[in-house]
């Protein structure tokens, strides 16, 4: 009897020492933390900038993903064009969210369309290589890979623009060799190479190469 009791306090003894030592019931559930409500306030960066910069090595412009598309910005950070993803289709707006255009197809036709959803240019695979034409058919550049990098070429079938990588960096130069853009940040040529269809705005043949560089919407 003496030993049962003694063995029935001993119990009592430990149970009490586990509270104290701050032992939880089996049964508590584990703390979460509060999210802030302001913590999706700001668009968040999907990736790395593109930066482009001159010969000369000053910035020029660049382009910054963002989860929903991109943002093209000058030198000073100041917006130039917006890209949003609108289920299979780019849309390319200005500043203002004024419309400029919107670039659907793909992965081997890509047509260039105004606000009223008229196409303005096409964008097709040629070969190993791109062609772009206007409304009427008409061939305006054609882009073909080169030792690694890409030339561009005219109408005429003159070289307009020769993207060319080497160690690490791609660069953009005229016939004579004269760099006019380069870039150390990752890009296939061919995206690059639209950077070279100079009878369009800036916002458009960036919106081609973001849709070269992306091969699907998100």
């Amino acid at each position: 009897m003496k030993l049962r009791v003694l063995f029935l306090v001993g119990l009592g003894v430990l149970g009490a020492s586990a509270c104290t030592e701050g032992g939880a019931p089996a049964s508590s559930a584990p703390q979460t933390q509060a999210i802030p409500a302001n913590a999706a306030a700001e668009p968040k960066e999907a990736g790395t900038k593109l930066k482009f910069k001159d010969g000369d090595d000053r910035e020029r412009f660049s382009l910054k993903p963002k989860d929903d598309g991109a943002k093209l910005v000058d030198s000073e950070d100041k917006e130039l064009a917006r890209y949003k993803w609108k289920g299979g289709e780019l849309k390319v707006s200005g500043p203002d969210d004024t419309v400029l255009a919107y670039v659907t197809g793909g992965p081997d036709a890509f047509q260039v369309k105004d606000a009223a959803k008229s196409v303005r240019y096409t964008l097709t695979r040629e070969g190993a290589g791109w062609k772009l034409t206007d409304a009427q058919g008409a061939v305006l550049y054609t882009v073909a890979p080169d030792g690694g990098g890409a030339s561009v070429k005219g109408a005429s079938g003159a070289e307009a623009l020769h993207v060319k990588v080497r160690e690490g960096k791609l660069s953009l130069r005229d016939p004579s060799g004269k760099t006019l853009l380069a870039t150390k940040q990752p890009v296939p040529p061919e995206a690059a190479a639209c950077l070279g269809f100079d009878s369009l705005d800036l916002p458009l043949r960036m919106a081609l190469l973001f849709r070269l560089q992306t091969p699907a919407s998100p």
